[in-house]
């Protein structure tokens, strides 16, 4: 059978673990929930699915759920009980984080198979779930080039709209120290070059984007934002970076 708990927006999430329900008893058990809150004045209903439970979909649609947002293995909506109720956004963006790796006078670029130009960039990609800017940058870097680096400071940051999927992207411009030298590129279809340039090179090259240009020049010798040295064991922040006094 199904259950719920309430949350924090006067509506209710509704459980389908361990569910196994055929389609119409499914159908008349979700029914009976609606009405149950609909008399509770209840404004919104929350239901996740997962893979396995796809055939409920349109059940749920029939019965007015839209859907609010979606993972690889789960797909959750909403009923919006009054018309105007307040429900958390839908993820409005992705992250990525790139990285400035500078080693004396030479700069870490890369040429991958995706990119728009034909010139170089900065190493970086996108920031996984649950995981930290810091940690993807530096992850990023050693995935595309055999880089080993330390994360120092945000340096920048950027925004695009209508990046992929109608999303947007911001971008995390990262200041990495290298640890190593020697570049290996473990995959080579992703991937097509890794070298490390002379910046000045880097910069009268023509076929090098404007926007990567930009980064070098104006950010090499900047110090950024650090990691926070608080405590943050009692906050709810993972990640906290503070300019310098």
């Amino acid at each position: 059978m199904l259950t719920y708990v309430e949350d924090a927006f006067n509506g209710v999430i509704i459980s389908t673990a361990l569910t196994d329900l055929d389609a119409p008893t499914f159908s008349l058990t979700l029914k009976d929930i609606i009405d149950e809150i609909t008399g509770l004045k209840k404004q919104l209903a929350w239901l996740t699915l997962t893979h396995e439970q796809a055939q409920y979909i349109p059940i749920a649609t029939a019965l007015g759920f839209v859907f609010h947002n979606c993972l690889e293995h789960e797909i959750t909506l909403i009923l919006r009980l009054k018309a105007d109720a307040y429900a958390p956004f839908v993820p409005t963006h992705s992250i990525g984080a790139g990285a400035l790796v500078i080693n004396e006078q030479q700069v870490l670029v890369v040429k991958d198979a995706a990119q728009e130009s034909s010139g170089f960039k900065l190493p970086g990609g996108h920031v996984e779930l649950n995981e930290d800017i810091s940690e993807a940058a530096v992850r990023e870097t050693f995935e595309e080039t055999g880089i080993k680096t330390e994360f120092e400071s945000i340096i920048g940051l950027g925004c695009r709209h209508q990046y992929r999927f109608g999303k947007s992207n911001i971008y995390f411009i990262c200041k990495l120290k290298p640890t190593s030298h020697d570049i290996v590129i473990s995959d080579p279809k992703e991937i097509l070059a890794a070298e490390w340039v002379d910046i000045a090179v880097f910069l009268a090259d023509e076929n090098n984007s404007p926007f990567n240009k930009m980064i070098i020049s104006s950010l090499s010798d900047t110090k950024g934002l650090l990691h926070s040295q608080f405590n943050l064991a009692n906050s709810n922040k993972r990640e906290v970076f503070l300019g310098q006094q």
